[in-house]
């Protein structure tokens, strides 16, 4: 099994040309959220310098509400439709929060949608406290960048917290569907609140890092 598995990705990584990537690279950002009191959006003046100009963006999650209510802040990641992104191509993600805002072991998190080599889809979490930490370089005293890196320990992780192990082998030889972040931690697990920047997600050997709004249009 490990063996048809290991083909598997092998065959659909010798299947995706460098073109084909650069293309899908051409992601985009989209923040919004649903329910009382929560949602997302880019602020002016909250964050770290950006790309180009002098906005300094913070991409902003709230869920002023308690964590039980359906609501939550949310920002998805589009550009992998059609793409048939092998899973293990997907080698980082991170973000630096500002540290006056909450960071839980399930919000804000990253969502990995894939579909397993079966049809199966599924939906793998990568909660901020469970991310490597290290200070910000750009402002050390007042950011903190939480990273995941490695195809293997990502997927890994990420199933395990979903409940996920058993299906472990489907998803290694499976596809990237999609990623998203989530903030549906509310004030009674914390501050109801974070400013996130510098977002990175790295897939083969390229990156896509958002600054500002600006960045989708890069």
């Amino acid at each position: 099994m490990k063996r048809k598995v290991g083909l598997a990705v092998f065959i659909l990584g010798l299947a995706f040309p460098s073109l084909a990537l650069a293309q899908m690279l051409n992601l985009r950002l989209h923040p919004n959220g649903f329910g009382r009191d929560s949602y997302a959006a880019w602020k002016a003046k909250e964050g770290l310098p950006d790309s180009e100009g002098e906005g300094d963006h913070s991409l902003y999650f709230q869920k002023m509400t308690t964590t039980a209510t359906f609501a939550a802040g949310v920002a998805v990641i589009t550009g992998f439709k059609g793409q048939m992104i092998p899973a293990t191509m997907l080698n980082g993600l991170s973000w630096e929060h500002r540290n006056d805002g909450h960071c839980g072991a399930g919000a804000p998190r990253w969502n990995v949608h894939i579909t397993g080599v079966s049809g199966m889809k599924y939906t793998l979490f990568l909660g901020c406290a469970a991310a490597t930490h290290s200070p910000s370089t750009s402002d050390p005293i007042n950011w903190t960048r939480d990273s995941y890196a490695g195809n293997l320990a990502m997927l890994t992780l990420g199933a395990a917290n979903a409940g996920l192990t058993a299906s472990l082998a489907d998803i290694l030889a499976g596809t990237l569907t999609g990623l998203t972040i989530v903030f549906d931690e509310g004030t009674d697990q914390g501050v109801g609140f974070v400013h996130l920047d510098n977002i990175e997600v790295d897939i083969g050997s390229m990156s896509k890092v958002w600054t500002g709004p600006m960045d989708n249009g890069n």
